[in-house]
């Protein structure tokens, strides 16, 4: 009689145990695409840092090669640029994450600088008008140069 109670316990253990295992693989598979999509999605601050110097290195590459390509054709090198430089470096970013950094690159280089022209005084001494359009050009040179 105890052989055949301990015969049904094992059976019982045996079926509750890969029922168990069952359950537990189907749970970690479904868990498993939830992490991987939340991992890429919440990359730390320092790899936020390197994405957006990624972008502007994208941006300045895609500009030098303005003589060669133009339009969506260079924001599609400039993504192309970051997407292989961040895999190189082993960060996974979607294209509409690269897209709108790469962007924010361009906003930022191409935003509106205030430039205080220096005050000249020009007197009628100093010659004909070419003289003081040269000296009021110098002096707007220099203004620019120290505002970049």
């Amino acid at each position: 009689m105890s052989q055949q109670i301990t015969e049904i316990l094992t059976q019982v253990v045996l079926a509750a145990l890969t029922a168990l295992t069952g359950i537990l693989v189907i749970v970690i598979y479904a868990l498993k695409d939830r992490a991987i999509k939340w991992l890429q999605t919440h990359t730390t601050t320092a790899q936020q840092g390197i994405i957006a110097q990624i972008a502007r290195e994208a941006f300045a590459f895609a500009e030098s090669q303005d003589a060669y390509i133009k339009g969506k054709d260079k924001l599609s090198a400039a993504i192309d640029y970051a997407a292989k430089e961040l895999q190189r470096r082993g960060i996974n970013a979607d294209r509409q994450k690269l897209l709108a950094t790469i962007e924010a690159a361009w906003m930022q280089y191409n935003k509106p600088r205030n430039i205080v022209a220096p005050a000249i005084t020009v007197n009628s001494s100093d010659g004909d008008v070419n003289d003081a359009v040269e000296k009021i050009a110098r002096a707007l040179e220099s203004e620019l140069s120290k505002s970049l």
